[in-house]
């Protein structure tokens, strides 16, 4: 798994590259670097996954746990590019009623301002 992260002042933006779907096979790793990510320096994320076809429970979870460590330091996880069959499970778990997702990284980003 390799992570794309960017600092955009006082929010990072991370996508992952090489892979379009995220499964259990690196959903560990990535909740380690969200984690790590999040008692570091920044608590305002924008995951961007509009390179991902596919997502499980297992990563599902992963975002879980980040969006859980973020709001409890006063931040927030928020979800960017989401293709239809990746929406579809956000949908069918009900967690687009729990993250915030928006199409574009630029409305993402003036969320956090709001």
């Amino acid at each position: 798994m390799q992570l794309n992260v960017r600092d955009l002042g006082d929010i990072k933006v991370i996508s992952l590259e090489g892979m379009e779907r995220a499964t259990v096979e690196i959903a560990e790793d990535f909740k380690k670097a969200l984690v790590e990510i999040i008692e570091g320096d920044s608590q305002k994320l924008v995951v961007d996954l509009s390179g991902q076809k596919f997502v499980d429970s297992s990563f599902l979870g992963a975002l879980v746990v980040g969006l859980k460590r973020a709001t409890a330091k006063g931040g927030n996880v928020k979800l960017v590019g989401l293709q239809p069959t990746v929406r579809s499970m956000f949908d069918l778990t009900r967690l687009s009623k729990v993250f915030e997702v928006f199409d574009t990284e630029e409305e993402a980003l003036q969320s956090f301002s709001r």
